[in-house]
């Protein structure tokens, strides 16, 4: 089991769910294995946002802002990486998971459950229907894709006054 007491949610992130442990909180899903953590979900997703000077809540306000999204709300970490999670359900439920699509290679089914195939070859159960989080993956690019062009026309307008 590998146990990390401070993860950083990065680019090889690819999935985070909450779990009934008596030492963990959180499975996370990462390019280089599985890993447990004491940390929540909602920390993780927080702390990731304030690493790049900002905070959950106004990423998820901006999206809303921009898009007609207020349920299952796609976070954008970072436009500039490419950073973006999914919820699979609401984010209010104990059991939400945040996939990080980038990392999706498919989705199989297995004893009649739906799981994401990731690149790597880990899989997560899914806690949705394959629709909904196709769709939640489409919003997700979505958002990015704004969000990217957003900050180069900043970038852009900001150079261009020099």
């Amino acid at each position: 089991m590998n146990k990390v007491d401070n993860y950083v949610v990065s680019k090889q992130s690819m999935g985070i769910e909450a779990m009934d442990h008596p030492e963990f909180n959180v499975k996370i899903f990462d390019v280089r294995g599985i890993f447990y953590s004491k940390q929540t979900v909602m920390q993780l997703l927080e702390e990731a946002c304030e690493r790049k000077c900002t905070d959950y809540r106004g990423r998820i306000n901006a999206v809303r802002k921009a898009f007609d999204y207020d349920r299952k709300t796609p976070l954008v970490i970072c436009p500039i990486e490419m950073l973006y999670a999914i919820p699979t359900i609401s984010p209010k439920d104990y059991h939400c998971k945040w996939i990080f699509p980038d990392h999706i290679e498919t989705y199989i089914k297995k004893s009649k459950r739906d799981y994401i195939l990731f690149r790597n070859g880990l899989q997560m159960e899914l806690n949705c229907s394959r629709k909904s989080l196709k769709r939640q993956v489409e919003r997700g690019r979505n958002s990015l894709i704004h969000f990217i062009n957003y900050e180069r026309d900043l970038f852009h307008s900001i150079r261009n006054k020099k």
